[in-house]
């Protein structure tokens, strides 16, 4: 599996309400239920008045086809990840799938996903 690393620090937060400025800096990923509001995105761009926040994330993404009629990818890195001993947050694009990581366990998943036949672009 081709993967790409995005050079960024990443947090999750929640927040009550959301200012569409943040729409138009990259990487923003936005989930709303009905009891929350989260929103992930680099760090240098976690909005005042949040109600709950968690730095210190890394991502990648899957760097190839990952289209809808594919399965088993993140099955299958997961998989790797879990190993690790560590959690992950998985967010789902039409083209791709990007997966956080804490900082502190980045190098090591990053290198068991080598290990595993992944390759880095």
């Amino acid at each position: 599996m081709i993967l790409q690393v995005i050079n960024k620090d990443f947090s999750i937060f929640k927040v009550t309400s959301l200012n569409s400025e943040i729409l138009q800096k990259e990487y923003v990923f936005i989930s709303k239920t009905d009891s929350e509001l989260s929103v992930i995105c680099e760090s240098c761009n976690v909005v005042e008045g949040n109600t709950s926040v968690e730095h210190g994330w890394g991502c990648f993404r899957i760097a190839e086809d990952a289209a809808f009629e594919k399965y088993g990818m993140i099955a299958f890195l997961s998989a790797i990840i879990a190993k690790e001993k560590t959690a992950i947050l998985v967010v789902a694009t039409y083209d791709t799938d990007y997966i956080f990581v804490k900082k502190d366990k980045f190098n090591p998943v990053i290198k068991a996903l080598k290990d595993n036949g992944c390759m880095f672009i």
